[in-house]
């Protein structure tokens, strides 16, 4: 598979995955000899963007169903000319991320997916745990903007600090196709709402710190946004012993 094709891919890929919480209707169904024609569009004349490489044009920015004025930001970061091998991803890549936020270009609580050519290596990964340190230590002290906040009221759709303003970096090979549907992956719901965590525990007998761990670097955690605080609720099937539900904290 070519990169074009790759790219390609995971449009589809992040259409099924999403599409539970963002409106993803803005993610047209494209050829590859489309997604080629976008791809080759010359990077922007914006410095901050230039920066992120070719494929600029491949990117694009979902809706919040219920939080409209919430935004997710889809960025092909590093990307090469075509036919060439993509340069390495260094922890260099988290100050570019930084100057993004502190522009003009995104909104303080909007979220990022960071698609990259490479794989993620461990130093790559802590690098970004840090990035989500840093953009959640900004939160300190500052209440999430008025018009979110009488959207979460309008709809009865909740969400805390911890939702907004998170980087997630993925490999491109890890979303040229939907792990979440294969076979052997159970159904993974997240559970955000406090209420409902707070109903969780006690139908559970429990308390939090006494449920097992899925971490928040898991592909899992990466491709459902969990949030370290967050449920998953997993469900597996059986043929003999029917429907069985477990349920794991992200940290």
């Amino acid at each position: 598979m070519n990169i074009i094709q790759k790219v390609n891919s995971t449009r589809y890929t992040l259409k099924e995955i999403l599409e539970e919480e963002w409106d993803v209707s803005s993610i047209s169904d494209l050829s590859n000899q489309e997604i080629e024609k976008i791809y080759n569009i010359p990077s922007s004349k914006n410095s901050t963007l230039s920066s992120f490489g070719i494929a600029a044009a491949c990117n694009f920015s979902l809706q919040h169903k219920f939080i409209p004025s919430h935004r997710l930001h889809i960025i092909y970061y590093n990307f090469p000319e075509i036919g060439r091998n993509s340069s390495k991803v260094t922890k260099s890549s988290c100050d570019k991320i930084l100057n993004l936020y502190k522009s003009d270009l995104i909104n303080f609580e909007d979220s990022l997916i960071i698609i990259i050519n490479d794989t993620i290596s461990e130093s790559l990964e802590k690098s970004f745990l840090g990035l989500n340190v840093t953009l959640q230590g900004e939160f300190e002290g500052r209440e999430l903007n008025e018009e979110i906040i009488q959207e979460m009221k309008e709809n009865d759709y909740y969400l805390e600090k911890k939702h907004f303003r998170n980087v997630h970096i993925l490999s491109i090979d890890n979303i040229t196709n939907n792990i979440l549907k294969h076979r052997l992956v159970p159904t993974h719901q997240v559970i955000r709402r406090r209420n409902e965590i707070e109903k969780i525990l006690k139908d559970c007998n429990c308390k939090s710190n006494q449920l097992p761990i899925i971490l928040k670097d898991d592909i899992i955690s990466k491709l459902k946004r969990v949030a370290p605080g967050d449920i998953c609720k997993i469900i597996r099937k059986n043929e003999i012993c029917g429907e069985n539900i477990f349920y794991r904290i992200c940290k």
